[in-house]
C-alpha cells in the first residue's frame, strides 16, 4: 500500500505493506512469537499468539488475510485483517513488530494503514481484541479512536473487545 509521499514522514518512504507470501512464514511466525511473548508474564499463562504455527499463517496467506510490513526492503512485522463473523465486522489482529524496530512509529503506522485499507473496503468499522491486563495496549487503542464494546473472560483473563468508526457518520 502506497500513500502519497505528503503524507508520509521520510521513514515511511521506505516502508512498504504488502500480502505476505508463503516464503516469508517462518520470519512472520517469529516476529509473531517473539512480540506475543512479553504478554505471557502480564497474563501468567500464554497469550492466543503464542500458539501460532506455521500453518495458521500459511492458511492466511493462501486467504489473503495476512500483511507483510518491510521497512527498507526487511520484514518488520505483519498483520490479519479477518471478518469475525459474530459481529459481521472485519477484526485487525495479530499485529506485532519486529522488537528491535518497536516504539518508533511502526504500529501507529500499521494501525493508520489497516484501517486506511478497510476504508478503501468500504468497510466502516474496525474491530480489534485485546487483553485488560495489558493495560499498555488498551491505552494504545484507546489513544487511536478506539472504545470498549464488550469484553468477556479468556482462561481467566478479561478480553476487551473494541471498534472504532471509519467514516464520520455526519
Amino acid at each position: 500500500m502506497h500513500l502519497p509521499d505528503f503524507l508520509k514522514d521520510d521513514w515511511m518512504k521506505e516502508t512498504e505493506i504488502r500480502l505476505s507470501i508463503s516464503e516469508e512464514v517462518p520470519i512472520l511466525l517469529d516476529i509473531i512469537l517473539t512480540a506475543y511473548s512479553p504478554i505471557e508474564a502480564i497474563l501468567g499463562r500464554k497469550p492466543r499468539g503464542l500458539l501460532e504455527t506455521k500453518e495458521k499463517i500459511l492458511e492466511r496467506i493462501e486467504n489473503k488475510t495476512v500483511y507483510s510490513v518491510l521497512y527498507k526492503g526487511e520484514i518488520i512485522g505483519t498483520f490479519t485483517i479477518k471478518l469475525k463473523e459474530s459481529h459481521n465486522l472485519m477484526e485487525i489482529q495479530k499485529v506485532a513488530i519486529r522488537d528491535d524496530m518497536q516504539n518508533k512509529g511502526f504500529g501507529s503506522f500499521v494501525m493508520d494503514s489497516t484501517e486506511q485499507i478497510l476504508r478503501i473496503r468500504e468497510e466502516r468499522v474496525a474491530l480489534v481484541e485485546t487483553y485488560g491486563d495489558h493495560q499498555k495496549l488498551v491505552d494504545f487503542y484507546k489513544h487511536r479512536g478506539y472504545k470498549i464494546i464488550g469484553e468477556r473472560m479468556r482462561k481467566g483473563n478479561i478480553v476487551y473487545l473494541m471498534q472504532k468508526k471509519l467514516w464520520r457518520e455526519d
